[in-house]
């Protein structure tokens, strides 16, 4: 097992990776508390509570999923067993009512190939998520979530616990898709709205709806990123982050 551990010290967070899969630590989210985003594994999850005792911050943890993916929520259960106060987006809670959602399929995962030839492959943790994916999480055929969050995430919202993120609903990848946008600090957690490869940031060519994926591209472009934490891929740190973003279509005309 390989746990990749990158400090962004100048942001204050800590990205707890393996393979593709980032999990990331916000050290203060505003209010005091830390802010873990994306726990999709339950090795990066048990190594990010692991970081967090050893800086006498295990207790009040805030968790957000950016959507409810496997690869997104798989370490859910471990964060609210110690506690956690727990926030997913709104549409969830509509899967979990009964609706069916949309869920990206193999020809679109494929789409994103080049982030997953990016960084040294860890198999194993491909494995760890179609394990959780048995368990919590959605997909085309499921929807498994057997307890409700504290929070319910809508656009707007600060996220409870972590007052200096606001939540962007930024549907294309699914439609619970969220983003979480710090302002003063210049930082997009993008989930998987926005990818990265080769050091630029990539709106995910892996969707349900392109039209709507259009409108989320539109709404993100303008903001003023300094660094862009994607769900899947390494952060892209910089002056005009979203300036030098490739749209889904055009990776290979620009690369």
């Amino acid at each position: 097992m390989s746990i990749v551990v990158t400090e962004l010290p100048d942001v204050g967070i800590t990205v707890v990776s393996r393979w593709i899969f980032n999990c990331y630590v916000v050290h203060d989210g505003g209010d005091g508390r830390p802010l873990v985003v994306d726990p999709g594994l339950r090795s990066t999850t048990a190594a990010a509570l692991e970081m967090l005792a050893q800086r006498g911050a295990r207790r009040h943890v805030v968790v957000v999923a950016t959507h409810g993916h496997a690869d997104h929520v798989g370490g859910l259960p471990t964060l609210a067993a110690c506690g956690g106060e727990v926030s997913l987006p709104v549409r969830i809670r509509d899967y979990v009512e009964g609706e069916q959602p949309r869920s990206p399929g193999p020809r679109m995962v494929a789409k994103i190939a080049p982030v997953l030839s990016e960084q040294p492959r860890d198999l194993r943790s491909l494995t760890e998520v179609l394990r959780s994916q048995r368990h919590i999480g959605y997909d085309s055929r499921a929807t498994r979530f057997e307890d409700p969050p504290d929070h319910w995430l809508t656009d707007g919202d600060e996220v409870p616990g972590a007052p200096d993120w606001l939540v962007l609903h930024t549907p294309g990848h699914t439609d619970d898709s969220t983003s979480l946008w710090n302002p003063r600090a210049r930082v997009l957690l993008s989930g998987d709205a926005v990818l990265s490869i080769r050091g630029r940031a990539w709106f995910t060519p892996e969707l349900v709806d392109p039209s709507i994926a259009v409108e989320t591209e539109e709404r993100l472009r303008p903001l003023d990123v300094g660094h862009l934490l994607p769900g899947h891929g390494r952060p892209v740190i910089g002056a005009s982050v979203m300036d030098h973003a490739l749209s889904p279509g055009d990776r290979r005309r620009r690369l």
